[in-house]
């Protein structure tokens, strides 16, 4: 049986969410404005830049370490509890949101989208147009999974539309929900502080704690 806790996090502006589902914002020329000022696409190509250089790992072993991925697992999509996963696709190509999301079980992920935090099917190998798999140094799988179970206690509460505030755990966006279960329940920081407090998916990609298992 799964064990299910609450909690998470913020974003500054109206969005919305696209059938296929990933966070973005309202296309109108306000938003896109404040979205760009939050998240410049300049850095947030620079940051998709260093994940594309970034060596990919298998994912860890029962004792957490990490071991370079040969040419065939490293295109083994991710499917283990408390993989995150995260994507550069912005919405209509134009707002540098991305989108993020944790594996929850095989077939799920627990992401947040417009609607508040929500589970999802577990096929961004196929609805996403770039994907990256994450896992976290430092923690077990049982670790992984309780973060994981984390996010799942966190469903029904609604969007966070302010980046900034990420210290509220009454509503989340996608990346500070899962940069908070790791947070709180590990103290692992997984944000690079890119963009100060807000936490852009990618930077779950590039932190000091995390490792690429999976690349698309």
């Amino acid at each position: 049986m799964k064990k299910i806790t609450k909690w998470f996090f913020g974003v500054l502006c109206v969005c919305s969410v696209m059938s296929t589902g990933f966070l973005t914002i309202a296309a109108s020329a306000d938003t896109v404005t404040i979205a760009e000022e939050i998240f410049p696409n300049e850095q947030v190509d620079e940051i998709e830049k260093e994940i594309l250089m970034r060596t990919v790992y298998d994912d860890k072993d029962k004792e957490g370490k990490f071991f370079v991925a040969d040419a065939r697992s490293s295109t083994n999509y991710p499917t283990r509890s408390g993989i995150i996963l995260v994507t550069s696709d912005k919405y209509k190509g134009l707002i540098p949101t991305g989108h993020a999301a944790i594996v929850w079980a095989k077939p799920t992920v627990i992401e947040s989208l417009a609607n508040g935090v929500v589970t999802g099917p577990n096929d961004w190998y196929n609805s996403k147009t770039t994907c990256y798999g994450v896992a976290v140094n430092g923690t077990t799988f049982e670790q992984d999974d309780y973060a994981s179970n984390w996010c799942y206690g966190q469903r029904g509460k609604p969007y966070n539309f302010n980046f900034y505030d990420v210290g509220t755990r009454e509503k989340f966006y996608c990346s500070q929900l899962v940069w908070a279960a790791f947070k709180d329940n590990y103290n692992i920081d997984l944000n690079t502080s890119e963009f100060g407090v807000a936490v852009h998916p990618l930077e779950l990609a590039v932190a000091q704690n995390t490792y690429i298992v999976y690349k698309k």
